[in-house]
């Protein structure tokens, strides 16, 4: 008896190397996994816009052995939806996968279930540029949507336009957030957020990490790293990495540094990544006259941020939720992949109770946790930390375990495998769509 054929997956994972972060991270590891497991794949991603990232992604393409189809638009969501139509049809998978809830209406069209992964984020801020089938294809057009995207950057993200576009974008969220069959949300924090608009508990799984716990927990800085920071050799490293934007709270952790250095003299806070609230957090510095306690490494590859990890003593996130004051929308650390390296890497954690960073740190198991933007808590749980050896190092194994049982990409792959099984073997779970009840999943 000829063994059963495995089926046949596409892939919309619109964050995709060579382009760099933690959505593109989890997109690499899944493709690259399902194409070793022997499926046909075939990924759906933005299509690269500058001439030195179009080079790379060719590169990386060439040598990934599945095809990638660097097709969407950043803007036209309906421009991608018709696109995908077409292309679908094409290939013909059994399943859909992709990175977030915006794609799950391609489940009623094609009668095959679509299954997405959500950050949160996808959810409660929706980042659909243009939700709008009038006028779609011509704002999706590359040279048109080129200036369009980097206008909107260069004015970044304009609230008095997040908020005009707000309501529509959230109901067209919704529809596709149930057309999907299963949701694997991030962080209980997303689960909450999926529940909110409306999807049963039983199509929403939570799997949190994401982090090669092998290649952070052998990592040894480079001779001369901390130097080459700037940073003393007996220095005691707090680390946080993390894009610099309002919800990372690197405000509050600079104006803890006077503070810090009256209980740990040898304090040293090393900030890697970059982002919008660069300059601003660098007056802060000079203004607090900490320049020569602080260094901005800006971002740093992933495959070097293992040593980052390795040359600290201990990491810091000081996420809060922050509210656009126009739009009113939410931003919030959903999860914090970064946590999940630092436990990796041996590191205790120290972090806001913030959305979704509980279901990454465990207070007094693999971190401590503080109330956001409250400097006693926060300093109290610090003079723990530095002043209790015992602790730390409780801590950084409690850590070091997490990563290799709960957050380790193969322990999230095999969950990923184990979804799409559940869903192809029992189409039960796709329950009708809202908005067509007609619906009903392909069988046969």
């Amino acid at each position: 008896m000829p063994p059963a054929r495995l089926p046949r997956i596409a892939l919309i994972l619109t964050e995709f190397p060579p382009s760099f972060g933690g959505m593109q991270t989890h997109a690499q590891h899944l493709a690259h996994a399902l194409h070793a497991d022997g499926h046909a794949c075939m990924v759906f991603t933005y299509r690269a816009d500058q001439n030195e990232l179009q080079e790379k992604a060719a590169s990386f393409d060439a040598a990934s052995g599945y095809p990638v189809r660097r097709i969407l638009s950043r803007i036209g969501f309906w421009h991608n939806h018709h696109l995908l139509m077409r292309e679908l049809r094409a290939f013909a998978p059994d399943l859909v996968y992709a990175s977030n809830v915006y794609y799950g209406l391609l489940a009623e069209e094609l009668r095959i279930p679509v299954i997405c992964r959500s950050v949160g984020n996808d959810v409660q801020r929706p980042w659909i540029s243009y939700p709008f089938r009038t006028g779609s294809q011509l704002v999706s057009h590359p040279k048109l949507e080129r200036w369009l995207h980097r206008l909107y950057r260069r004015c970044n993200t304009p609230e008095w336009l997040e908020a005009l576009l707000r309501q529509q974008r959230l109901q067209l969220m919704q529809r596709s957030a149930h057309g999907n069959a299963l949701v694997l949300a991030n962080s209980h924090y997303t689960r909450d957020l999926l529940q909110q608009v409306g999807l049963a508990s039983g199509r929403i799984r939570v799997l949190p990490g994401g982090v090669d716990s092998r290649r952070f927990a052998r990592a040894a800085p480079p001779d001369g790293w901390r130097r080459h920071h700037g940073i003393p050799e007996q220095a005691f490293v707090l680390m946080t990495a993390c894009r610099l934007v309002a919800k990372k709270g690197i405000d509050f952790l600079l104006a803890q540094v006077p503070a810090l250095r009256r209980i740990a003299p040898e304090l040293h806070l090393l900030v890697v990544g970059d982002g919008r609230e660069r300059r601003r957090c660098e007056t802060l510095v000079a203004s607090l006259g900490i320049a020569e306690h602080v260094t901005f490494t800006g971002r740093i590859a992933q495959e070097a941020i293992q040593h980052a990890y390795a040359a600290s003593d201990l990491f810091v996130l000081a996420s809060r939720i922050s509210i656009n004051r126009v739009s009113g929308l939410a931003d919030a650390e959903t999860m914090g992949r970064v946590l999940c390296e630092a436990n990796a890497a041996g590191l205790p954690l120290l972090a806001s109770h913030s959305a979704g960073i509980p279901s990454v740190v465990r207070h007094e198991h693999n971190g401590l946790l503080f109330r956001p933007d409250d400097a006693q808590d926060f300093l109290a749980c610090f003079t723990r930390i530095y002043r209790d050896t015992a602790l730390r190092r409780q801590l950084a194994d409690a850590g070091r375990q997490r990563a290799e049982q709960e957050f380790d990409w193969s322990v999230l792959l095999a969950a990923h495998r184990r979804a799409f099984a559940e869903v192809l073997a029992a189409p039960a779970l796709l329950q009708t769509h809202p908005d067509n009840p007609s619906f009903a999943p392909k069988t046969g």
